[in-house]
Parts: C-alpha cells; sequence; structure tokens
C-alpha cells in the first residue's frame, strides 16, 4: 500500500518513540528461574517501525509470532515450543501475548527438561526478528518453599494485619502460587497472602504451594487471633503457666530421685 508523505509525516509523528528509532528490538529478562512442577510466566515485549520508509510508507503488520530453543530455526514451526501458525492445543507453553508488542510466554507445570534457553521471533510484512540475546531457563527442585510472615509471633489481636509470603530458592514474580488454611484451598493467589482487618476466622495452619496439585508445599505456619485486646497477653500468660507447672513437676521428680537415693545410701550404712 503507497501512501503520499503527509500521510507518512504523520504516521511517523504518531509512532513517537518507535518513529525515532526504526530498529527491532525484543525485550525479556536475560534469566528467569522456575520451580519444577509450578507455573510461570516469563515476561517479555517487542517493538518495530510502525512504517517502513524503505519500501514507501508500507505499514508493518505483524503476521506471525513463535517461541523457539534455537534462533537458527525459529522459523521453522516444527521446532518451537510454540508457534502461531503451528497451534498445538496440548501444549505445556501457552502464549500470553499478542501482535502488537506483547510476547508474553507461560509456562505450565514446568519439568526438569524445560531448562534452556528460549528466543521469541516475530515476522511481519516487511521482514522478521529474533531476539539475539533470549533468556535462560532455569528449573529448582522446589524443596525449599516456606512461608515467611510480617511478624515475629503468631499470636495476632483481632483487627491487626499480617501478611504471609511464600518464598523459595526462585524470585516468585510472575510465578503462579496456591495457599492454603488447614489444607484447604483458598482462593487468594500469588506470593503474599495479606490479612488488613483479621478475625478470629482467619486463626489457622497456613502453607503455600507452587502448584494446584500441593507437591512443592511448605511447611505450615500457624497463625492464631485473638478476639479482644488481652488476648496476647492471656495466651503468652497460660503458655508461661504451663511451662512454670511442668518445671515443677520435673523439680519434684528430681527431688524425689535425689532423697530416695540419701535414703537408700543411709540404709546401707547402718
Amino acid at each position: 500500500m503507497k501512501m503520499n508523505p503527509w500521510t507518512l509525516s504523520v504516521l511517523l509523528l504518531l509512532a513517537g518513540p518507535l518513529g525515532a528509532d526504526p530498529g527491532w528490538h525484543v525485550e525479556y529478562p536475560a534469566s528467569f528461574c522456575v520451580v519444577e512442577g509450578s507455573t510461570a510466566t516469563i515476561p517479555c515485549s517487542f517493538t518495530h517501525p510502525l512504517v517502513d520508509v524503505k519500501k514507501g510508507g508500507v505499514i508493518v503488520q505483524v503476521k506471525r509470532v513463535a517461541w523457539c530453543p534455537d534462533p537458527l530455526l525459529c522459523h521453522q514451526s516444527t521446532t518451537n515450543v510454540y508457534d502461531s501458525g503451528n497451534v498445538r492445543a496440548d501444549s505445556r507453553f501457552l502464549y500470553l501475548g499478542d501482535l502488537v508488542g506483547n510476547c508474553t510466554l507461560k509456562i505450565i507445570k514446568t519439568v526438569k527438561q524445560d531448562a534452556k534457553r528460549y528466543y521469541f521471533r516475530f515476522e511481519t510484512n516487511a521482514g522478521g526478528y529474533t531476539g539475539r540475546e533470549g533468556v535462560t531457563v532455569t528449573v529448582t527442585n522446589g524443596e525449599d518453599v516456606k512461608v515467611r510472615s510480617s511478624v515475629t509471633d503468631n499470636v495476632v489481636k483481632e483487627g491487626g494485619q499480617v501478611t504471609l509470603t511464600c518464598t523459595s530458592a526462585c524470585s516468585f514474580h510472575q510465578l503462579d502460587v496456591h495457599w492454603y488454611r488447614n489444607g484447604h484451598a483458598l482462593s487468594e493467589t500469588g506470593p503474599a497472602l495479606h490479612f488488613s482487618s483479621l478475625t478470629n476466622d482467619e486463626t489457622g495452619n497456613y502453607t503455600c504451594s507452587l502448584d494446584s496439585s500441593g507437591q512443592k508445599t511448605s511447611a505450615p505456619w500457624s497463625l492464631l487471633v485473638g478476639e479482644y485486646e488481652g488476648f496476647h497477653r492471656s495466651v503468652h500468660l497460660k503458655v508461661a503457666v504451663v511451662k512454670g507447672v511442668v518445671l515443677a513437676v520435673l523439680f519434684l521428680l528430681m527431688a524425689g530421685v535425689v532423697f530416695a537415693i540419701w535414703s537408700s545410701n543411709k540404709t546401707n550404712q547402718i
């Protein structure tokens, strides 16, 4: 499609940074950590000129996008983990992007074999481009999944707030996290679970998992919510009393043993 110089100038002006920078570019992280069995989303974006000046002002339109493990073979759809021209319905690699500038990729239920370097390529009516750097995906076993709390004490009074965070060897940015209370799945997802106004209903053992099957689950973190302001002190007082009773019993038992030994020695001397 041809256009006059005035129309071309308007398009270049509307293009903003793209018009000023005629280069082709793909932006994604150099590396990305994924926990085995989890679902992760790799952020990605791409840019290209809105018009091709060399071709008389042809409007550039993306026709095909692909993710591949080898930049030299990105144009062959059979070798790619995702290809818009050859979509596999059962693929664990889901394209969340579009044909405009978003090339985000989602990997579902990652396995050890997914650990490799991936490249994104897009093709237009004015040519194609592959992100040269690529993104290196590493897969860990996720055995160190833990729940961390914003407060050091497990006992929090009603109306208070606390944030539980799911942590692992991987950064949890763009990772799917599932939360459970007393073994029951919660509707909330994401690396952090925030309570702004606690009630007694929030009392329970909390765990987090990086997959819906619960195979990569953390150790439980116990949260105890009090119903009134003096609850916190009351709980600690009860704990102190119990500890005191236990120590007293132990002391009496030890005293009894010592007395028995003394009596035995006394008898033998007679």
